[in-house]
Protein backbone atom coordinates (compact mmCIF):
# COMPACT_ATOMS: atom_id res chain seq x y z
CA UNK A 1 0.00 0.00 0.00
CA UNK A 2 1.35 3.45 -0.94
CA UNK A 3 1.23 6.32 1.54
CA UNK A 4 -1.34 8.11 -0.65
CA UNK A 5 -3.83 5.25 -0.34
CA UNK A 6 -3.14 5.05 3.38
CA UNK A 7 -3.77 8.80 3.80
CA UNK A 8 -6.98 8.59 1.79
CA UNK A 9 -8.28 5.81 4.04
CA UNK A 10 -7.34 7.77 7.17
CA UNK A 11 -9.43 10.70 5.94
CA UNK A 12 -12.34 8.42 5.08
CA UNK A 13 -12.20 6.76 8.50
CA UNK A 14 -11.79 9.93 10.55
CA UNK A 15 -14.30 12.18 8.76
CA UNK A 16 -17.47 12.90 10.79
CA UNK A 17 -20.26 10.36 10.52
CA UNK A 18 -22.30 10.75 7.35
CA UNK A 19 -19.54 12.57 5.46
CA UNK A 20 -18.57 11.40 1.97
CA UNK A 21 -15.18 11.30 0.31
CA UNK A 22 -14.68 11.10 -3.47
CA UNK A 23 -11.06 10.77 -4.59
CA UNK A 24 -9.97 11.71 -8.09
CA UNK A 25 -6.74 11.97 -10.05
CA UNK A 26 -3.76 9.67 -9.70
CA UNK A 27 -4.86 8.26 -6.33
CA UNK A 28 -7.66 6.40 -8.14
CA UNK A 29 -5.03 4.49 -10.16
CA UNK A 30 -2.32 3.18 -7.81
CA UNK A 31 -0.16 2.16 -10.77
CA UNK A 32 0.16 5.87 -11.67
CA UNK A 33 1.38 6.91 -8.21
CA UNK A 34 4.95 7.78 -7.37
CA UNK A 35 6.64 9.43 -4.41
CA UNK A 36 5.81 12.93 -5.68
CA UNK A 37 2.08 12.25 -6.12
CA UNK A 38 -0.43 13.83 -3.76
CA UNK A 39 -4.00 12.94 -2.79
CA UNK A 40 -6.87 14.77 -4.53
CA UNK A 41 -10.38 14.36 -3.14
CA UNK A 42 -13.77 16.01 -2.76
CA UNK A 43 -15.07 15.92 0.80
CA UNK A 44 -18.67 16.55 1.86
CA UNK A 45 -18.63 17.19 5.63
CA UNK A 46 -21.58 16.85 7.97
CA UNK A 47 -19.84 18.87 10.70
CA UNK A 48 -16.77 21.00 11.26
CA UNK A 49 -13.62 18.96 11.87
CA UNK A 50 -10.10 19.94 12.95
CA UNK A 51 -7.49 19.22 10.30
CA UNK A 52 -5.30 17.29 12.77
CA UNK A 53 -8.24 15.04 13.60
CA UNK A 54 -9.17 14.52 9.97
CA UNK A 55 -5.64 13.67 8.85
CA UNK A 56 -4.48 12.00 12.05
CA UNK A 57 -1.37 14.14 11.79
CA UNK A 58 -0.15 17.71 12.02
CA UNK A 59 -0.36 20.07 9.07
CA UNK A 60 3.02 21.65 8.33
CA UNK A 61 1.98 24.15 5.63
CA UNK A 62 -1.16 24.92 3.66
CA UNK A 63 -3.11 27.13 1.31
CA UNK A 64 -6.82 27.81 1.81
CA UNK A 65 -9.44 29.46 -0.39
CA UNK A 66 -13.22 29.75 0.04
CA UNK A 67 -15.54 30.47 -2.88
CA UNK A 68 -19.32 30.15 -2.92
CA UNK A 69 -19.48 27.83 0.08
CA UNK A 70 -16.65 25.62 -1.16
CA UNK A 71 -13.41 25.43 0.83
CA UNK A 72 -10.27 24.42 -1.04
CA UNK A 73 -7.42 23.31 1.19
CA UNK A 74 -3.99 22.24 -0.04
CA UNK A 75 -2.00 20.68 2.78
CA UNK A 76 1.54 19.49 3.43
CA UNK A 77 1.83 17.26 6.49
CA UNK A 78 4.78 17.04 8.86
CA UNK A 79 5.40 13.51 7.57
CA UNK A 80 5.63 14.75 3.97
CA UNK A 81 2.18 13.62 2.89
CA UNK A 82 0.26 16.06 0.68
CA UNK A 83 -3.45 16.35 0.07
CA UNK A 84 -5.69 18.73 -1.89
CA UNK A 85 -9.25 18.77 -0.57
CA UNK A 86 -12.33 20.40 -2.06
CA UNK A 87 -14.63 20.68 0.95
CA UNK A 88 -18.38 21.32 0.95
CA UNK A 89 -21.10 21.22 3.59
CA UNK A 90 -19.14 22.13 6.69
CA UNK A 91 -15.45 23.03 6.71
CA UNK A 92 -12.05 21.87 7.88
CA UNK A 93 -10.78 23.96 10.80
CA UNK A 94 -7.14 25.02 10.41
CA UNK A 95 -4.76 26.22 13.13
CA UNK A 96 -3.08 29.62 13.18
CA UNK A 97 -0.56 29.49 10.33
CA UNK A 98 3.16 29.82 11.07
CA UNK A 99 4.69 33.15 10.05
CA UNK A 100 6.54 31.44 7.19
CA UNK A 101 3.59 29.38 6.01
CA UNK A 102 3.74 30.68 2.43
CA UNK A 103 7.47 29.99 2.17
CA UNK A 104 6.96 26.48 3.55
CA UNK A 105 4.19 25.70 1.10
CA UNK A 106 5.98 27.14 -1.93
CA UNK A 107 9.20 25.33 -1.01
CA UNK A 108 7.37 22.00 -0.77
CA UNK A 109 5.64 22.60 -4.10
CA UNK A 110 8.93 23.68 -5.71
CA UNK A 111 10.61 20.48 -4.50
CA UNK A 112 7.82 18.43 -6.08
CA UNK A 113 8.01 20.33 -9.36
CA UNK A 114 11.79 19.94 -9.55
CA UNK A 115 11.43 16.29 -8.59
CA UNK A 116 9.09 15.77 -11.51
CA UNK A 117 11.46 17.57 -13.88
CA UNK A 118 9.24 20.65 -14.16
CA UNK A 119 12.13 23.08 -13.74
CA UNK A 120 10.22 26.11 -15.06
CA UNK A 121 7.57 26.11 -12.33
CA UNK A 122 10.10 24.97 -9.74
CA UNK A 123 12.32 27.95 -10.52
CA UNK A 124 9.34 30.32 -10.54
CA UNK A 125 8.41 29.21 -7.02
CA UNK A 126 12.00 29.40 -5.75
CA UNK A 127 12.41 32.91 -7.14
CA UNK A 128 9.28 33.92 -5.22
CA UNK A 129 10.79 32.55 -2.00
CA UNK A 130 14.04 34.45 -2.59
CA UNK A 131 12.16 37.65 -3.37
CA UNK A 132 10.19 37.33 -0.12
CA UNK A 133 13.46 36.77 1.75
CA UNK A 134 15.09 39.86 0.26
CA UNK A 135 12.06 41.96 1.20
CA UNK A 136 12.65 40.93 4.82
CA UNK A 137 16.25 42.11 4.51
CA UNK A 138 15.16 45.44 3.03
CA UNK A 139 12.75 45.92 5.93
CA UNK A 140 15.63 45.23 8.32
CA UNK A 141 17.76 47.88 6.60
CA UNK A 142 14.90 50.40 6.76
CA UNK A 143 14.46 49.75 10.46
CA UNK A 144 18.18 50.10 11.17
CA UNK A 145 18.51 53.38 9.27
CA UNK A 146 15.09 54.87 10.00
CA UNK A 147 14.33 55.48 6.33
CA UNK A 148 13.32 53.65 3.18
CA UNK A 149 15.43 55.91 0.96
CA UNK A 150 19.00 54.67 0.52
CA UNK A 151 21.62 56.27 -1.73
CA UNK A 152 24.17 53.56 -1.01
CA UNK A 153 24.40 50.01 0.25
CA UNK A 154 24.36 48.58 3.73
CA UNK A 155 26.15 45.77 5.57
CA UNK A 156 23.22 43.54 4.61
CA UNK A 157 23.82 43.95 0.89
CA UNK A 158 25.85 40.75 1.04
CA UNK A 159 22.50 38.94 1.18
CA UNK A 160 22.15 39.72 -2.54
CA UNK A 161 25.31 37.79 -3.36
CA UNK A 162 24.16 35.00 -1.06
CA UNK A 163 20.88 34.82 -2.99
CA UNK A 164 22.77 34.69 -6.29
CA UNK A 165 24.94 31.85 -5.01
CA UNK A 166 21.86 29.70 -4.37
CA UNK A 167 21.58 29.10 -8.09
CA UNK A 168 25.17 27.97 -8.63
CA UNK A 169 24.25 24.32 -8.15
CA UNK A 170 22.02 22.06 -10.27
CA UNK A 171 18.27 22.46 -10.44
CA UNK A 172 16.46 19.98 -8.22
CA UNK A 173 14.57 19.54 -4.95
CA UNK A 174 17.64 20.56 -2.94
CA UNK A 175 17.40 24.04 -4.46
CA UNK A 176 14.00 24.42 -2.83
CA UNK A 177 15.57 23.49 0.50
CA UNK A 178 18.48 25.93 0.03
CA UNK A 179 16.05 28.73 -0.82
CA UNK A 180 13.93 27.95 2.25
CA UNK A 181 16.98 27.99 4.52
CA UNK A 182 18.06 31.30 3.00
CA UNK A 183 14.59 32.70 3.67
CA UNK A 184 14.88 31.65 7.31
CA UNK A 185 18.21 33.45 7.69
CA UNK A 186 16.71 36.58 6.18
CA UNK A 187 13.61 36.34 8.37
CA UNK A 188 15.86 36.36 11.42
CA UNK A 189 16.99 39.87 10.45
CA UNK A 190 13.55 41.22 11.38
CA UNK A 191 12.52 38.50 13.85
CA UNK A 192 15.53 37.27 15.87
CA UNK A 193 13.32 34.78 17.70
CA UNK A 194 12.26 33.06 14.48
CA UNK A 195 13.04 29.35 14.49
CA UNK A 196 12.67 27.63 11.15
CA UNK A 197 11.15 24.16 10.88
CA UNK A 198 11.88 22.36 7.63
CA UNK A 199 10.75 18.93 8.82
CA UNK A 200 7.86 18.81 6.37
CA UNK A 201 10.05 19.85 3.45
CA UNK A 202 12.69 17.24 4.26
CA UNK A 203 9.91 14.64 4.47
CA UNK A 204 8.42 15.66 1.10
CA UNK A 205 11.84 15.33 -0.56
CA UNK A 206 12.49 11.98 1.12
CA UNK A 207 9.11 10.60 -0.01
CA UNK A 208 9.75 11.77 -3.56
CA UNK A 209 13.23 10.29 -3.66
CA UNK A 210 11.90 6.96 -2.43
CA UNK A 211 9.90 6.61 -5.63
Amino acid sequence: MTWQIDLLERIRTRAPSGSTLAPYGSVTDPTALDGWSDVDAELELTEVVDVATLLDGAAWAWQEHETGGTQTVRLVLVDGGRVDLTVRGEHVRLPTPPVDNSVRFDAALAAVRFGRGNDLIGMHLVLGIVRTALVDVMVAVDRATGTDHHRSGSPLDDRAAEAQALFAGPLGPDLALRAAEFAARCRAEIDPDHRADWSGLHAVIARGASG
